[in-house]
């Protein structure tokens, strides 16, 4: 965590120091990406850390290991895992037991620049919901000049996989991931519609792509202007709001490809404990744990990042204080989790064992859809990439 998440992160270890007498050294690691790579390298050496903090799209990957202890077994035996919101607990409980504590968790939502939205003529109040309304609030912005662009996004699988959770589709099968090992890519007729969307949208220079995992570059294209409309995590809302001193900033729901809207996948990340510490360690860690999911704990990372505070406790804390009435920015992706459908499996981010490089190939395969003259084939050729790497892992 850099930026002001970090320095809330960093505030909550010296608190933890303070109140406890145990020493907490935070070690910043750059991107999620580095975190996955020097942890697969720390178990090999045996120099790993007392804790990880994973993106949960790594989460089998690093399961896989077989190196971690869940952190069900760490916690003290009074911690009531219970206070963890659903839609949260489903996707880290594994096997019956939690196996990491979540802390970071998101969703992707829209944010949009109200002043431009009301000099093109376009209500703010009324952000676009579907795709088809983002493509005509775009058209809008960029005709009459102002701005270059109408709506920027990273690129980055999360966005994809997150257009496949609100249509209700399976980004693999075997419930991706959660039911089995998968073992293809789906493409369903939603695919396809998204994928026409987004390359039509950069022809007709509607959309800009910032980059293959570019989030800091698709955030300087809104906060420059460049861009009315950026998607990216509900994390950014503490930095936006900060950063957005020539224009006022609106957060609003992901748009969704259809009119259907069965719920987001979980983002950001959890910690995982590597087996084979020494056992006294394994105390203090647990002590941690249970620390960083109290709820004023909860409450004070929500408010100082944007990521949704994740047990209901801190909710209920946060609700009777009035917070969210004050702050609706931070609430439009509680509101989406919540209205979101957990027991529905497309709403279940992908365990995948082999998940950064189905990363990768989603993500390259996305700009060959965005430069191809037809997409039919290069959607079939992202299909045929992603299941051989699906196999070659799992047989």
């Amino acid at each position: 965590m850099g930026g002001t998440n970090g320095e809330t992160l960093n505030q909550i270890g010296t608190d933890f120091e303070e109140e406890f007498g145990t020493g907490v050294n935070m070690e910043f690691q750059d991107s999620y990406e580095n975190v996955l790579t020097n942890t697969l390298s720390a178990f090999d050496s045996g120099n790993v850390s007392d804790m990880l903090q994973v993106d949960s799209l790594f989460a089998q990957q690093v399961l896989d290991t077989d190196q971690v202890r869940p952190v069900e077994e760490i916690l003290p035996d009074d911690f009531d895992a219970d206070i963890f919101l659903d839609n949260v607990a489903e996707f880290f409980t594994v096997d019956g037991d939690l196996a990491s504590l979540p802390f970071n968790n998101s969703n992707a939502i829209m944010y949009i620049n109200r002043d431009a939205f009301e000099e093109a003529g376009l209500d703010p109040d009324d952000p676009p919901q579907t795709l088809a309304e983002v493509r005509s609030a775009s058209e809008q912005l960029v005709d009459q000049g102002v701005t270059q662009y109408g709506i920027t996004w990273p690129n980055h699988v999360w966005f994809v996989e997150t257009w496949y959770g609100f249509e209700g589709e399976l980004l693999t099968d075997a419930e991706n991931g959660h039911a089995g090992e998968p073992s293809e890519l789906r493409t369903p007729d939603a695919a396809y519609d998204l994928y026409d969307w987004w390359k039509g949208m950069a022809d007709d220079d509607l959309y800009t792509n910032p980059g293959i995992e570019a989030w800091g570059e698709a955030t300087s294209l809104f906060i420059e202007q460049e861009a009315a409309m950026v998607l990216t995590s509900t994390a950014s809302v503490a930095g936006l709001i900060a950063d957005s001193e020539d224009f006022t900033v609106d957060a609003a729901p992901y748009p969704s490809i259809s009119e259907t809207r069965v719920g987001p996948v979980i983002g950001g990340a959890s910690f995982y404990v590597p087996d084979g510490l020494p056992e006294e360690r394994y105390e203090e860690i647990g002590q941690l744990l249970e620390y960083m999911a109290q709820p004023e704990v909860q409450t004070e990372w929500h408010k100082g990042s944007g990521y949704y505070p994740i047990t209901q406790p801190s909710v209920d804390a946060l609700r009777e204080e009035g917070w969210f009435e004050e702050n609706p920015m931070y609430q439009v992706a509680l509101d989406q989790l919540q209205n979101g459908d957990a027991s529905d499996p497309a709403t279940k981010r992908a365990l995948l064992g082999p998940a950064r490089n189905v990363q990768t190939v989603i993500q390259n395969k996305s700009v060959d859809i965005l430069n191809a003259d037809s997409i039919d084939a290069e959607i079939e050729a992202l299909k045929t990439e992603v299941d051989d790497v699906l196999t070659e892992y799992y047989n």
